[in-house]
């Protein structure tokens, strides 16, 4: 006798073989989106990294100020993109409202830009102020792998901090860094690490927490993800 119709049993089967595919395909389909974003993050931060280059040499290698803020509806903003960069179309403008500095946005963070620090002169809720960035003693070869609150180092400005025992103000290594948020950004794991510039609170591959930084060295080296 013809049968025109799957019995449960055959029905069953079915659905449970195509969830074990799936199972089995899900975790590579989606490791890979991530690894496509990473490149993505590193190529836009290059392309921010150039027009930094670009302001530098047009204006006697300074670099643009960072901006933070203290406000509630500010926090997402805190060190966001320069908007010098977009005055001379280095970068693309972002909103007309002035919330979003430039149009660069953080695929891992929707609706804001890129990070950017560089210590020196900066502002703070629009007032002149000095920024300061936390670079481990042993930079740029300090370990991937160093457990959070382990590393030593100082925050330095440019102007103030840190000193020598003569009393003169010790330059910082960096003169400017940039980076994603990343996948799975957590602001305890930023903190205990000292993000952006440890080695240890850089991504580190597929299910990894960990900024995606670009930094630009005193000497002019390029430091990003391996």
């Amino acid at each position: 006798m013809k049968r025109n119709s799957f019995t449960l049993i055959e029905l069953l089967t079915v659905v449970a073989i195509i969830g074990l595919l799936i199972a089995i395909l899900f975790p590579a389909l989606s490791a890979a989106r991530e690894r496509a974003m990473i490149v993505r993050a590193s190529a836009e931060l290059k392309l921010i990294g150039d027009a930094l280059d670009a302001y530098s040499m047009e204006n006697n290698d300074k670099v643009p100020p960072g901006r933070t803020y203290c406000e509630v509806d500010k926090k997402d903003q805190w060190c966001d993109l320069p908007v010098e960069l977009t005055r001379h179309n280095w970068i693309h403008k972002g909103s007309a409202d002035g919330k979003i500095s430039s149009a660069m946005i953080d695929i891992f963070n929707p609706g804001h830009t890129y990070k950017y620090k560089a210590p020196g002169r900066g502002f703070l809720n629009y007032a002149v102020d000095y920024v300061s960035l936390w670079i481990p003693d042993n930079f740029p070869n300090d370990p991937f792998d160093a457990a959070p609150f382990t590393l030593t180092g100082n925050n330095y400005d440019n102007f103030h901090i840190p000193r020598d025992a003569a009393g003169q103000v010790i330059p910082s290594p960096v003169k400017w860094v940039i980076w994603s948020l990343g996948p799975r950004f957590d602001e305890n794991h930023d903190l205990a690490t000292h993000a952006p510039i440890p080695r240890s609170s850089w991504y580190q591959g597929t299910g990894s927490k960990g900024v995606i930084p670009r930094i630009r060295t005193r000497e002019g080296d390029t430091l990003a993800l391996p």
